[in-house]
C-alpha cells in the first residue's frame, strides 16, 4: 500500500459548481411522479370504461377485436 509522501497542501476553496438544493429536488421529483402516477391511473381506468360500456359501441368493438378469443371461429379458452 503507498503511503504519501508530501502532507496535504491548502487548496483555495471554489464554489461547487454542482451544489444542489435536495429539499427543492426532492419536492419536485415526489410532485412530478405523483403527477404521472395519477395520470396512468385514469388512463387505465379510463381504457378499461370504455370496453365495459355498451356493447354496441365502436370502441368496444375495437377492444374485443385485441381478444383471441373473440376472433371470428372460436378458439376460445
Amino acid at each position: 500500500m503507498a503511503t504519501p509522501t508530501q502532507s496535504p497542501t491548502n487548496v483555495p476553496e471554489e464554489t461547487d459548481p454542482f451544489y444542489y438544493d435536495y429539499a427543492t429536488v426532492q419536492t419536485v421529483g415526489m410532485t412530478l411522479a405523483t403527477i404521472m402516477f395519477v395520470l396512468g391511473i385514469i388512463i387505465i381506468l379510463s381504457k378499461k370504461v370504455k370496453c365495459r360500456k355498451a356493447d354496441s359501441s365502436p370502441t368496444c368493438k375495437s377492444c374485443k377485436s385485441e381478444l383471441p378469443s373473440s376472433a371470428p371461429g372460436g378458439g376460445g379458452v
